[in-house]
């Protein structure tokens, strides 16, 4: 039984919303069904074999977005003997539209297009995530056919082998991707006993070892009910929603998680470099300093700074290094944390070489240019206007992450997942805005040490030569002596913590009003519209023209024409543009279609 005793057949009573630290039950089918939150536009639940269900309502658009994370990414292999061979991405590429004990492939895809909806998956160092996004009257497909997936999944034999030999063409094509190669130097380089420094998709030597026996085990142990997290988002009925899951998923029963530990890795005291090559003409550039963990203590004054440091067209090193010093064509500085270990402070840059100069060189001459402004940030702090702006900057991102039913879907979920808090994002907006310019020099001078710096250089890759293939590190530490720490996949962590910080906060619900369309006495028409999914104003200006608008033989002129539009006016500078869009943390673009252009 639960801590208050209401059991309801329907959600439609608010006499059964739950009150601070409390929670509540319904009955969806024959199962009790724990309500964990329950608003006028969000329903989140626990079902009893834990898994967690959130129904959020989004009226903006007669869409729905249905989303099923599961805690399986590339770290926690340990359960399968080790990371390194990419159990979890070759999963989830099997499991996304394969063969299940109710249909085969051709019937899902049959489905999926009968219903308009777009799908896929993607896997990270820590979770799987799959998605449908379809229209709100085919809610329930989506919902159905998720369902199905991840908990039928057969992995036949022909569908293995045909997948593995997609992911082989993925690590070719990785091979050639200066972006992964980058990435995967830089996991090797910032961790030496965390499972974080394996790729995600595992080392080719290793992956083709992965049986299909193998794979299957585990999906089976990892893909559990207490083990996920679906959210579905749009403009839905949630009660409708939630009864439905709650009935796919009644014979799915909780299983015992492995027990898994990972290494607490060992502090950087010293400066290190790595290198590797890619088919690139110019060099790129990483330097990275050890971080901290998501919402530490310094880990919000660390996203700041890099902001601040390499944030938009007024940030510092853009100003200095590449408009000034002109030694970059590109340079951004972000911070990187994670919940399950610290991550990194970085600034990325792709280095101009001057004809007849050593590329080293000019590595050398950019690092030292960098090091310099990260120096005189640790002495000096932000500006007052830096960090205002900063801030900005920083709400607006996370508003704008989170517009679209997929993108708050993905919020809701990663914020479970992570922080065991639906609306963290919406926290951490607030939160960043109350970070003072000591907490960020504090910051600065602490993380940004000399001594732990990492220098990634990524070469262009010498004349009719191949790109190497990423293998396991020669420098792979033994573990033993190294302190390790716990970790409990299981959902009841995430619905304990979570209870505890829903009865003492509260966050508004999402209100949609209706648009109210007004034509001006000038003839211009104007739309306008309410909704508050986030705290954000979005302005869009139509006018016909376009490519068709274009006279014979100067097509494009739109297009050119609609790119100058950020290039300045009669009453500011294509650099005031810039400095007053980053002031506001805004976005501002212009571009032209077949009969219009637009702002």
């Amino acid at each position: 039984m639960t801590r208050g005793g209401c059991l309801v057949a329907a959600l439609a009573s608010a006499a059964c919303a739950p009150g601070p630290s409390q929670h509540r039950s319904l009955r969806a089918g024959p199962a009790e069904v724990r309500i964990l939150q329950k608003r006028a536009d969000r329903l989140l639940v626990e079902l009893p074999n834990r898994l967690l269900v959130v129904a959020q309502q989004l009226k903006s658009a007669p869409v729905v977005s249905a989303q099923v994370w599961v805690k399986t990414g590339s770290i926690y292999e340990g359960a399968a003997g080790g990371a390194g061979a990419g159990l979890s991405h070759f999963l989830e590429h099997l499991v996304s539209g394969g063969t299940t004990q109710r249909r085969g492939e051709k019937q899902s895809n049959a489905l999926l297009g009968s219903i308009g909806a777009r799908t896929n998956a993607s896997t990270s160092l820590a979770a799987v995530r799959y998605y449908i996004n379809t229209t709100s009257d085919h809610a329930a497909e989506a919902v159905e056919l998720l369902s199905d997936w991840l908990q039928n999944s057969e992995i036949i034999e022909a569908e293995f082998t045909r997948e593995r030999d997609v992911i082989q063409r993925e690590f070719q094509m990785g091979q050639g991707d200066p972006r992964r190669i980058l990435w995967k130097l830089t996991q090797q380089a910032r961790y030496r006993t965390h499972p974080a420094r394996h790729p995600t998709i595992g080392y080719l030597d290793e992956f083709l070892e992965v049986s299909r026996d193998q794979i299957y085990d585990f999906y089976k142990r990892m893909y559990v009910p207490n083990n996920m997290v679906f959210v579905v988002v749009g403009d839905i009925d949630m009660q409708q929603v939630v009864d439905q899951i709650a009935t796919l998923w009644r014979d799915a029963p909780p299983r015992e998680l492995p027990s898994l530990q990972f290494p607490i890795e060992p502090a950087i005291d010293r400066p290190h470099r790595r290198s590797g090559v890619a088919d690139i003409t110019r060099p790129r550039l990483r330097l990275a300093w050890p971080g901290t963990r998501l919402a530490a203590p310094g880990d919000y004054a660390l996203d700041l700074l890099a902001v601040g440091l390499g944030g938009g067209e007024s940030s510092r090193l853009v100003r200095t290094v590449r408009d000034e010093q002109r030694l970059v064509n590109t340079i951004g500085s972000y911070n990187l944390s994670m919940s399950w270990g610290e991550g990194f402070f970085a600034v990325d840059a792709e280095v101009a070489v001057p004809d007849g100069e050593d590329a080293q060189a000019s590595i050398d001459r950019v690092e030292s240019a960098i090091l310099n402004e990260v120096e005189r940030v640790r002495r000096e702090g932000l500006k007052a206007e830096e960090l205002a702006r900063a801030q900005r900057q920083t709400k607006a991102q996370v508003v704008y992450g989170s517009q679209t039913a997929g993108a708050l879907a993905g919020e809701l979920a990663s914020g479970l997942v992570d922080m065991h808090d639906p609306d963290y994002r919406l926290r951490y907006a607030e939160a960043v805005q109350k970070v003072t310019r000591r907490q960020v020099q504090d910051a600065a001078r602490k993380f940004l040490d000399p001594d732990r710096l990492i220098s990634v250089r990524l070469m262009p890759l010498p004349p009719d030569a191949e790109p190497p293939t990423l293998s396991r590190p020669a420098d792979e530490e033994n573990v033993a002596g190294v302190e390790m720490e716990a970790v409990d996949l299981d959902n009841a962590v995430i619905r304990n913590d979570m209870l505890d910080r829903l009865g003492s906060t509260q966050v508004k619900t999402i209100a949609t009003d209706q648009v109210r369309r007004a034509v001006l006495p000038n003839g211009l028409r104007l739309l306008v519209g309410r909704h508050t999914a986030v705290p954000a104003v979005a302005i869009q200006f139509y006018q016909l023209g376009g490519l068709l608008a274009d006279e014979p033989g100067r097509e494009g002129l739109a297009n050119a024409t609609a790119q100058m539009m950020i290039k300045g006016t009669a009453t500011r500078s294509a650099d005031a543009i810039a400095r007053q869009i980053d002031n506001l943390g805004a976005r501002l673009s212009f571009s032209s279609g077949y009969n219009s252009h637009y702002a």
